[in-house]
Order: C-alpha cells, then structure tokens, then sequence
C-alpha cells in the first residue's frame, strides 16, 4: 500500500522495525545504525530461510549519496525465465530457483536525474534445470555445458551437475558490482533514474519500489523473475562537502561547483585556445601532406589490403572508422524516437556522415539524438556492394526465449570511445539485439565458396548464451541451414582454455572451437559438433579481442585465428585443419544473433568484414597492424 507523508513517523517506525528485526548486517554501516545491524548479524546471515518483510512504500526525495546499512533479499522462482542463459523455452520449463542476497556499498542520487551505483551484490542460488533443458537447437547439452551459460542470468559462476532422474542441480555465486540487487549479466554502475507512484526507475528497467523518512531510505526491487522479496536499508550520508559535491541541491556544494567550473572553464578555454592553434598548424601541414599524395586526408583501410590480395571484401561494416579508402557514403544510421519499441520502424532516421579524415561526425549524431531514445538503425556496407545490415527479424522459437521475435536495434551512444582525439561510438549489443539482409548479399561467397572473416570485439563485454555471430548466414532466419560465421563469447558446446571468452566457428547445430571429425588426430573420438575443448584456444577477456576465420572445400580446411589487439605482435593460430562438415554458404549476412535468430548473447562490435577467397597468414597479419594503428584506446 502507499503510505502518505503525514505519516512519515509511522515509516520511519516500521524501518527502524526492519533494521532490527529482519534484515542482515552489512560492511557499510554509518554512524548511528551499527548497533542495531550488527545485533542482527546472525538473523540476516541465515540466507532465503530467514523471513524479508517488503518495504512499505512511501515515495520522497532520492536525491542525496546514502550508505547501505543492512539488507535481506530472498530470490525465489518455480518457471523462471530461462532465455538470458540462451536455453530453449519450449523445452526448459518449470525451472526452480532459490537464494540470496546481500548488498554494501554507496549509491548516489543527483538532481539531474542521473545516479551512481558503487554497491556490490553477493548471494548464493540454487537452480533445478528439468532434463528438457539439455535440448537445444537440435543438439543435446550435458550439465557441465550449462555452467558458462548460466552467467548470462547474472552468475559469477555455477556448477551444474546431473540431478537424480535427470536433468541438473546447479550451486550459483551472485557477485556483481552495480545494479544494485538486480540479478542481471549487464549491471549498470551509472545511468539515468525517474520517480513516480513511489517507485523508483533507473534506466528505465529496473524498478524498486522505495520509501525516503528523514535520513533513512528502503528499497524493495520488483523484479518478478525471480521474485524479489524483502529490503536494502540505507542511511544518508552525514558529510555535508559530498552531498554538495554530488548535486543535492546543498548551498555549499553548489558555490563550490559554480566557483570551480568558472575557474576551470577560463583555464581551459585559454589552454584550449593555444592548444588549438598550434593543433591547427600541424593539422595543415599534415593535410597538405596527404593531399600531395592522394587528397582525403585518409589512408588505406582492410578492404584495400584484401583487394590488393585479391580476396576482396564482400560486406565490411564499422561504426569507428571506414573500412575501405574509396568508401565516401555515410558510416552508419540512427533513429530517434522508435515507434515500436525499437524494432526497426518509426522515428526519424539521420544517417552520420564522415569527417575529411574518416572518423563519424559524432557531433551530428550528438545533436540529433540529444534528449530522445536513440538506437542504430542501419550498419552501412563500405565494401561498395551495398550490403547494408538493417535490424534482424524472427526466427525460430527453439533458438531461445526472444528468437521467435523481431530483434531491436542497438543504442546509439552507449559505446563511446576517445581514438585520436576523436569522439566515436562502437556498437554496444544487449541481448535481442542483432542486425540481417535477408538476401543473397552482393558479391558474397555462396555454395562452396572459400570465404574469410575477420571481426575486432569488445572481450570484456560478452555473452554466455547462442549466439553472438558475424558472417554467412541462410536468408531464412526461421529455417535451419547451414552457416559459416565467427563467433564470440561463451556457449554450449566448444570451449578453449580458460573461462573465455573465445573466438569460434558457429557451422550451425554447433559452435566448434576446433577439430575436424571423429578421430581427428589428438583429439580423439569426440562429437563433430560438442563438447570440445581446444587449449590451443586463447582466452580473450580483453579490451580488443581480435579473430579470423577461413574456410575453404578445396582442399577442405578451416582457420581459426585470434589475438589481443593491444598486446600482440602476431597472431595466434589455434586450429588448422579439414572442414568438420559440409560448407554450402547462402550468402546473407548476420551479426549479433544466430542464423535460426537465437539472440540471447551479447557483445560489443567494433569492426569487422566478410571476404571472398581464403586470405593467407601475411594478409592476416596487415589488417591486424592496419587496426593497431588505428590506435583503439579507451
């Protein structure tokens, strides 16, 4: 029920209630609340058992920096929705979880509607998988195969093992920094809130229900799967400087800010005006160079290199840079104001042109998008076929929970980067987020056709479910054939050394991190498509995770190349061998979701392009210098 502000004393009564009674303590206990807490430190510590009232909400003023001073969450789910881990939801039903968690830390609310979140959630989770949830996607999955996956719920980690009459028991660890009390694989550390009806929204999606009474706040999180029962109690900040400092609308923090911003703004605005100047001079004395030897000002992107090689690229695609010199088209396209929770209609459309140098003019995006929802509506090909990738639609529903539906198209602005002194974007990919051509694509391998890949991903921000793809794909999305795509993250089937992610090849019915068949030399009499594991196989749980793959009929072979663009001087290869089946390339092309549309993993795309022929080591190695000379930073 909503309790209103004359009773306010009642709130602060049933919190104080709370705090003693049935929460369990934390680390980050002010002044004034630890007696209490720590007197119930063994209540709370008893885990989903011990009984966690709800907050009754009563709505008030968030804006301030408040400490976590105790907190007891129970999670509970008897059909919890099992697609974030990528499962098919036709067949993995009924799954059970039970747990706990715990929250520390500090979370900042600003005037402006934005927020800070510098707490931790810890728990454990117990999860009871049915035997049907070993099926997917044509293949059967053991226990041990769902433990990485599982990370896509918001796990740090889990050990599945096989239950009595089938199925799996999985023991799952919660330890997540952000997001605060939100079982989620993409925890927010900063972001955007609303209040209304007294319920706090951060970003839009996570919701809690929330009660401010003089210096205290509760929270109760509204998640339904699982169930959240029970409350966050924080205490708000005593030290006056921080609450300034953070935007609380304090006197002081205020003059302070004023104060400072004129004094820095003069400073800058003088170094900026002599730094800019000399910038300049050396701007044109650069321009001048370039323009006596070719005139743009650019220079000679991955698909002149593939031309030179005659392996020419099919479709290239970036947000951060042109991928070819000749390309003089926009790099890309956003919306403003989808009209369909962005899937792909309505809204204005405004595609971002280069600057003379190459890199997008992020400035017109910024003011286009400014004040609105603004997602990515179209990756443009600069291979000049004309390829270019609008959001992907439906696909088979045994793909995963969301594959039987359209996918959305990815924010604008969440992948931004400083490269050169240039402002870009890369793009940032949630889950049931994928782009497509539902064609034959123009000049794209097709049938037996020896084709190469090469993709530079973001190896810290990775999915743990099928399938975060690049490459060929069939131009029936709700139809199984064959695929021939690079894959990154962590999935079912292949693995390598580590905990990945890795860079493999998803041939459909299977994600392969090596072999070719059974009995392949060293190692042994495995499935063509399951449960290999490659040491060869680099983890790359790096910034700039860089991956090949060639595959050819004939002779059969496949290559399967990766290294860390910020460390490497070469690159690693991690299997060479024959084909471990049949390749009859269709010629679509995907990214971000599978060729059946499973599109429960995720990722962060930064450039990538699909060629026509079977590149050799040395090209290999001139595109992977050519990106490192972009100088990716961030």
């Amino acid at each position: 029920m909503k309790l209103q502000s004359a009773v306010l004393g009642m709130a602060m009564a049933l919190m104080a209630g709370m705090i003693s009674g049935a929460c369990s303590s934390t680390s980050s206990n002010p002044s004034g609340t630890g007696g209490s807490s720590s007197g119930t430190a063994g209540t709370g510590g008893g885990g989903g058992g011990s009984s966690c009232p709800n907050v009754t909400a009563c709505g008030g003023d968030v804006v301030g920096t408040w400490n976590v001073s105790s907190s007891c969450l129970n999670l509970s789910s008897t059909n919890l929705d099992i697609g974030a881990a990528g499962l098919d939801p036709a067949m993995c039903k009924n799954v059970t979880l039970s747990g706990s968690l715990s929250v520390s830390g500090t979370w900042t609310a600003n005037a402006n509607g934005t927020y800070t979140d510098g707490t931790t959630t810890t728990g454990n989770v117990q999860v009871g998988l049915p035997a049907g949830c070993l099926n997917l996607s044509g293949t059967q999955i053991a226990c041990s195969d769902i433990s990485g996956p599982l990370a896509g719920l918001g796990f740090a980690s889990a050990n599945c093992t096989t239950a009595a009459g089938g199925g799996c028991t999985c023991a799952a660890t919660v330890q997540q920094m952000g997001g605060i009390a939100w079982l989620t694989a993409d925890p927010q550390r900063s972001g955007n809130y609303t209040t209304s009806a007294n319920v706090l929204t951060a970003d839009a999606t996570t919701r809690y229900a929330y009660c401010v009474a003089g210096n205290n706040m509760t929270w109760t999180p509204q998640s339904l799967s699982p169930t959240t029962s029970g409350t966050i109690v924080f205490a708000k900040s005593g030290a006056a400087g921080t609450g300034g400092t953070t935007g609380s609308g304090g006197t002081t923090g205020t003059a302070g800010t004023t104060g400072t911003a004129g004094t820095t703004g003069t400073a800058g605005t003088t170094g900026s005006a002599g730094r800019g100047g000399t910038t300049g001079t050396a701007g044109t004395t650069g321009t001048a160079g370039t323009t006596g030897t070719g005139g743009s000002g650019r220079v000679d992107g991955p698909c002149d290199i593939y031309a030179a090689a005659n392996t020419p690229c099919a479709s290239a695609y970036s947000m951060v840079r042109p991928l070819s010199k000749a390309y003089t088209g926009p790099l890309y396209q956003v919306r403003s104001g989808s009209s369909a929770m962005n899937t792909g209609s309505g809204g204005t459309l405004r595609d971002i042109p280069m600057l003379p140098d190459g890199f997008p003019d992020t400035a017109t995006q910024d003011a286009f998008c400014a004040n609105t929802i603004c997602t990515v509506s179209q990756l443009y090909d600069h291979s000049g076929n004309a390829n270019h990738l609008p959001v992907a639609k439906k696909g088979l529903t045994n793909g995963g929970v969301n594959a039987g539906m359209d996918d959305f198209e990815s924010a604008a602005n969440k992948g931004m980067m400083m490269i050169g002194g240039h402002k870009v974007y890369s793009l940032y990919m949630n889950a049931r987020e994928g782009y497509r051509i539902m064609r034959v694509g123009t000049r794209m391998p097709t049938g037996s056709a020896p084709q190469g890949i090469y993709m530079l991903a973001d190896g810290t921000h990775y999915g743990t479910a099928c399938c975060w793809d690049f490459g060929n794909v069939t131009t029936n999305p709700q139809s199984y054939a064959d695929m021939n795509t690079l894959f990154f993250g962590v999935a079912f089937w292949g693995k390598g050394a580590g905990s990945g992610p890795w860079m493999m090849a998803d041939f459909e019915a299977g994600v392969w991190a090596g072999g070719s068949r059974v009995g392949d030399p060293g190692w042994g009499a495995l499935d063509d498509n399951q449960n290999r594991v490659n040491p060869a196989l680099p983890s790359l749980r790096v910034p700039f995770a860089f991956g090949i793959l060639r595959t050819r009929s004939s002779p059969s072979q496949w290559t399967l190349r990766m290294a860390d663009l910020q460390t490497a001087t070469n690159i690693t290869t991690s299997y060479q061998g024959a084909m471990p089946k049949p390749i009859s390339n269709i010629g679509a092309v995907v990214l971000g979701v599978g060729g059946d549309n499973s599109n429960n993993s995720w990722g962060t795309f930064y450039e990538g392009a699909i060629v026509a022929g079977y590149p050799t080591d040395a090209t290999d190695l001139a595109i992977f210098n050519n990106i490192k000379a972009v100088g990716y930073n961030r």
